[in-house]
């Protein structure tokens, strides 16, 4: 791999950041409205619920990785106090409101549970369980300005996320196949949790990739998405109940897929085709964290007022590029309110 010296630095108008980050939310639309996946039943149903599943499981640690790739090298744009601030009213701000809001959807009221019980609520994201995600993305600011200071020390780069792969994504569930129990005090400190992905994210969209190369991850990509869902199917015929032994972000499979979705989008070229698009898709990409805080009060309203029989293989395949779409219309309208865009930015 050869090291791109000339980088945009502007990195929130490239093309392929903008097309991973508009499919990645739809994505995470599909995997919300394909719950059937997580309930095993021997019918065709669960089998194409699991592919959904398994294929669609890279929009969570891809999110980390452009998370690394426009970040990065966030000092060459602005001061870390700068950094923080944006962070705060980018991510913060939303995070409270609309926790707060999903919270008088559902009836949560904290004069009956307590205050104490309520705030417990919010920061463990009980009362929205998809903004788990929040919680390791602040986790992610908090190392990013020390984590930025090794930008140009690529080799450093490369050992953390090597070793962080090695003691955290492989060598864990490898031990738990074979029946051994795995010490996680060896696991790497330094790039623990989802920070792997943030470093993979700055190094592969910041390294040129031979066309070899490029088809050893595709294959690696490919290999993980295959093994997880030919070992769910079987471990979950064997227990006769949804087995989640693969259901990890941070697994090496999961590492795979991300990794592979990442350069293939990078690489691919009919994205380029889209480039005089490129203003349409960064407005689009801008309504992704918006479609996100809100898509599941869509996707409950539609529980409400459609029948049970309803949910179903159409339902999985059509509705969540309807539901995107809603999210998408709301998100525009809101970013254009003033003070209201700010819970949507």
């Amino acid at each position: 791999m050869t090291n791109l010296n000339t980088v945009n630095t502007d990195k929130s108008r490239v093309l392929y950041f903008d097309v991973l980050n508009i499919l990645a939310t739809l994505s995470v639309v599909f995997l919300h409205c394909n719950g059937t996946a997580h309930i095993y039943s021997n019918t065709l149903g669960w089998y194409q619920a699991l592919f959904i599943e398994v294929f669609l499981y890279w929009p969570v640690p891809v999110f980390f990785m452009l998370t690394g790739a426009t970040l990065m090298e966030y000092r060459s744009r602005y001061t870390t106090s700068q950094f923080f601030k944006k962070r705060f009213l980018r991510t913060v701000i939303p995070f409270v409101f609309w926790t707060l809001i999903n919270a008088v959807l559902k009836g949560i009221n904290p004069f009956e549970i307590g205050f104490g019980q309520f705030i417990s609520r919010c920061f463990l994201t009980s009362v929205e369980n998809v903004y788990w995600f929040f919680i390791p993305l602040f986790s992610v600011y908090l190392a990013l300005p020390v984590l930025s200071l090794l930008k140009n020390h690529r080799r450093i780069l490369w050992y953390l996320a090597g070793s962080t792969f090695l003691l955290t994504s492989l060598l864990p569930p490898v031990f738990k196949y074979i029946g051994l129990s795995w010490n996680t005090n060896l696991n790497m400190p330094m790039s623990a949790g989802y920070l792997l992905f943030v470093i993979l994210g700055y190094l592969f969209s910041t390294e040129e990739l031979s066309r070899k190369q490029r088809l050893v991850i595709y294959g690696f990509g490919i290999f993980g998405a295959v093994l997880r869902y030919t070992m769910t199917v079987i471990l979950s015929v064997g227990d006769g109940v949804i087995n989640k032994m693969f259901f990890s972000y941070t697994e090496y499979y999961s590492v795979f897929l991300a990794v592979a979705v990442f350069v293939m989008l990078r690489y691919m070229k009919p994205v380029n085709f889209l480039r005089d698009k490129k203003e349409v898709l960064s407005k689009i990409s801008g309504c992704s964290f918006g479609v996100y805080l809100i898509h599941m009060i869509i996707i409950r309203f539609f529980n409400s007022i459609l029948p049970e029989t309803f949910f179903g293989a159409v339902w999985r395949m059509t509705a969540p590029v309807f539901i995107y779409l809603i999210a998408l219309l709301i998100t525009f309208v809101l970013k254009k309110i003033p003070i209201i865009k700010n819970i949507v930015p």
